[in-house]
């Protein structure tokens, strides 16, 4: 039975990840179940066993994609400051890495406000305004931050500038890097 589970998910990721694929190239309106289910060698009846409907396979796109970016990741031991780090220096990496995920990331964030199906990006984005507050708050509180700085607005900051950022990942990578290391020369005192 476990095998049997195992190449389910083998395959639904293969799904998604081909869903990305599609995404990236031709937007959120060039996404087709007929494609994906091409690009991963199935017949499209087929997909409906892993996502009832396309919505539902966006659903998995955007879980896939807050995931593998390590977004709301746990971030590892050490100061907020050093978390911070670690976060930014993450998601630096992640865009020059694998700019085609930023482009998903747009795509999804250009239609969160118009789409239902995409309001689930909007959960996300809650989720991770309130890991980076939290961790300015305690920051703050440590005194690795000015007391002066808002938490809230900071994550804000933050946030806008990542995304920002995806929108132009193909176009000036080295622009990104030196605008988030600076940012977090602000923060981090590096």
């Amino acid at each position: 039975m476990e095998i049997l589970h195992t190449q389910s998910q083998d395959r639904r990721t293969a799904l998604i990840q081909a869903a990305c694929e599609v995404i990236a190239e031709k937007g959120l309106e060039g996404l087709r179940i007929r494609v994906v289910a091409a690009r991963v060698g199935i017949n499209p009846a087929t997909m409906y066993y892993y996502f009832a409907t396309k919505e539902d396979l966006i659903e998995g796109v955007l879980d896939h994609l807050f995931s593998t970016l390590g977004i709301l990741s746990e971030e590892p031991a050490g100061t907020p400051r050093e978390q911070l780090h670690a976060h930014l220096s993450r998601l630096s990496r992640r865009m020059r890495d694998d700019p085609g995920l930023f482009a998903v990331l747009s795509e999804m964030q250009l239609r969160a406000g118009r789409s239902f199906s995409i309001s689930r990006f909007q959960e996300y984005e809650e989720k991770w305004h309130r890991k980076l507050e939290n961790l300015l708050q305690t920051g703050i509180r440590q005194g690795f931050w000015p007391n002066y700085l808002d938490p809230d607005q900071v994550a804000t900051t933050i946030i806008l500038l990542m995304q920002g950022a995806a929108l132009q990942t193909t176009t000036g990578i080295r622009r990104i890097d030196n605008s988030i290391n600076q940012l977090e020369r602000w923060l981090t005192g590096r």
